[in-house]
């Protein structure tokens, strides 16, 4: 689980959201996909990397975002509406998938190192948070 943050230049709002690994966020027209999160063990200085995958939504996706969802929710809702034909037709060729607009390591530390360049939103690493100990399995002690 890591903890990023999300800012709309236009509107000047940022928004801090939890994000699981392989579970991906909408916010704004970006959806925002978390591969793997690492967090430096307490006795070295600290530091953040995840490694995300972050590309554009549809634009049906996106028509009603005000803050970050999932995107599985988004896209439930976005069948709902077309079946009840609320929403725009869609056409083949609006609907391709694009290639990622960011796709690599982000690291807490240095935000500008790696960064998403997109004209509307900044996205960048806050925090990973590693599982409590009480929800890791116990190691295994061989028998004597």
């Amino acid at each position: 689980m890591a903890t990023l943050r999300a800012l709309d230049k236009i509107t000047g709002r940022s928004a801090d959201f939890e994000i699981e690994v392989g579970a991906p966020i909408v916010f704004g027209v970006l959806e925002i996909d978390l591969k793997v999160c690492f967090q430096t063990p307490p006795e070295e200085p600290p530091e953040s990397a995840a490694f995300l995958q972050i590309k554009e939504a549809d634009y049906v996706e996106t028509n009603t975002l005000t803050k970050p969802r999932l995107a599985s929710e988004v896209r439930a809702e976005m069948s709902a509406a077309e079946t009840s034909d609320e929403s725009p037709s869609v056409t083949e060729s609006e609907n391709e998938p694009a290639g990622p607009l960011f796709s690599g390591w982000m690291f807490a530390s240095t935000p500008g190192l790696s960064a998403l360049e997109h004209p509307v939103y900044d996205v960048w690493v806050i925090r990973c948070r590693q599982p409590s100990p009480d929800s890791l399995s116990s190691p295994v002690v061989p028998d004597e």
